[in-house]
């Protein structure tokens, strides 16, 4: 395994969010197209020359040598796409969007979706059969959905995980896949291999993808901030770790197995070893776009959008906060402000916040509510507990300490509810229903909502992100 900060080797091509062009071709010469959603993912095709860009309203961009098969671009869509995938021909491509639906392209055959079924968790990755003529897809729960020809070899759907998994890649027989999970462990099954993980390790940013080599011996895993991690036979040939990116990078390209391609939130895009830059999307932002790598909750922001006041009980649980925030992906101004106002009315957000009233007169004493989110009920206390591998049970006091309030808190935002998805559609409403039940008065949710709106105006004041406030939903009434 190997990890190189700020070196950038092999051809060193690269471009996009840190202002770098590759050395092989000016910045005039790059097919630069502007998209108005945010990009989700990447995909090369077979000669290594060209690749499809995805951005999340199913909108499909060409670079290079890849050619243009359709795109769901101005479609409606139930949900917003998340991955791409390449059929093996190149001649064709799959999206999937986070409620598990499928739309395919030019030769990529269809055959199945997760679409209108119900899921534990979205789905984050989709991946191909050598045939191309089955895929599996991935959700943040570890649950595979094979389809096709592909086969099932196992998940880790309903087992503990300490991240939600990120990405999904075959083996070349087809006969098994490796998972990988925002802490970097990697899970391998069928005849994938194992070869290593960053699980358990310090990472400065969660991992978003794994991409396998054409052997099967080995694999590469990316982080958010660009950083690379090689196993096995898979090579090393540079990465963005260390150097500031505008946006995190979301998805990686494997280039046979001597170069690969990165893409980050505002669609920069990285070239390293054999892969070729030729272009990249603009995206300026909005209100789903996501922050810089490195961006982090402060005391300035909490006072100035939410009116909290710096004090140490505040200020002493930020660092666990924002890193609990970085592996549960609430990385945009909506997730952020979503989060961040719902923490404001359960703790203040304080990690040592206990429920006023705790005593042996609740009817839920001892597992009154605690820390962050407020936990609450001895069913919660266990399955944080499985989920945490921490007996809480037996020490509930643990759950208001800054070793593991934040993770808790990360644990019901993204593992049990997904609240993620509602934020980005600037769904308010819906966010406080799920945390207060369907009795939330509208008063409470108008409050919620207002802190909602202060703080993706202060993101607007800050960094230039576009929020349109009046598309904000504060109630979650059924439509007439």
């Amino acid at each position: 395994m190997f990890r190189i900060r700020a070196t950038v080797l092999g051809l060193a091509l690269v471009a996009g969010s840190a202002g770098a062009v590759p050395l092989s071709m000016s910045p005039a010469a790059a097919a630069d197209v502007t998209t108005h959603k945010p990009p989700v993912g990447v995909a090369a095709t077979r000669s290594g020359l060209g690749y499809w860009i995805a951005a999340a309203d199913g909108g499909v961009f060409t670079f290079g040598d890849a050619k243009f098969f359709g795109s769901m671009g101005g479609k409606s869509l139930n949900a917003p796409v998340t991955a791409i995938a390449a059929t093996p021909s190149g001649q064709g491509y799959w999206l999937t969007a986070t409620d598990g639906g499928v739309f395919a392209f030019g030769d990529a055959a269809a055959k199945g979706s997760m679409g209108g079924k119900p899921l534990n968790a979205p789905v984050r990755g989709i991946a191909a059969t050598p045939s191309g003529q089955g895929y599996w897809l991935v959700a943040g729960d570890g649950g595979i959905f094979a389809f096709g020809d592909a086969k099932f070899f196992g998940s880790m759907g309903g087992k503990p995980l300490n991240a939600p998994v990120a990405g999904i890649a075959a083996t070349p027989t087809g006969l098994g896949y490796w998972l990988v999970a925002a802490d970097g462990g990697v899970f391998a099954y069928g005849d994938a291999k194992f070869f290593g993980s960053m699980g358990g390790k310090a990472l400065n940013a969660p991992v978003v993808a794994i991409t396998g080599t054409p052997s099967g011996q080995g694999y590469r895993l990316v982080a958010a901030d660009g950083g690379i991690f090689a196993y096995g036979d898979a090579k090393f040939f540079g990465s963005m770790g260390g150097q500031r990116l505008a946006r995190p990078v979301l998805g990686m390209a494997a280039i046979r197995n001597d170069g690969y391609l990165m893409i980050a939130g505002d669609g920069g895009l990285f070239a390293f070893g054999s892969a070729t830059y030729a272009g990249r999307v603009t995206y300026s932002g909005d209100v789903g776009s996501t922050l810089p790598a490195d961006a982090a909750v402060t005391p300035a922001l909490l006072k100035e959008a939410l009116g909290i006041s710096p004090t140490a009980a505040v200020t002493d649980g930020l660092p666990s906060l924002n890193a609990a925030m970085r592996r549960g992906n609430i990385n945009s101004p909506a997730r952020v402000a979503a989060f961040l106002a719902t923490l404001k009315v359960e703790s203040g957000v304080q990690y040592g916040r206990l429920e006023i009233g705790c005593g042996p007169k609740m009817k839920y004493y001892p597992y009154c509510g605690r820390g962050y989110i407020q936990l609450t009920w001895d069913y919660n206390y266990r399955a944080v507990g499985t989920y945490l591998q921490h007996d809480f049970l037996s020490r509930p006091d643990d759950a208001r300490s800054a070793a593991y309030s934040a993770d808790i808190a990360r644990w019901y935002w993204t593992v049990t509810h997904d609240l993620n998805t509602p934020a980005d559609r600037l769904q308010m409403g819906k966010v406080t229903k799920v945390v207060n039940g369907s009795g939330a008065s509208d008063a409470t949710k108008t409050a919620r909502c207002t802190d909602f709106k202060n703080v993706l105006t202060y993101y607007r004041n800050h960094g230039g992100y576009a929020a349109d406030l009046n598309a904000v939903d504060c109630y979650d009434r059924p439509k007439s």
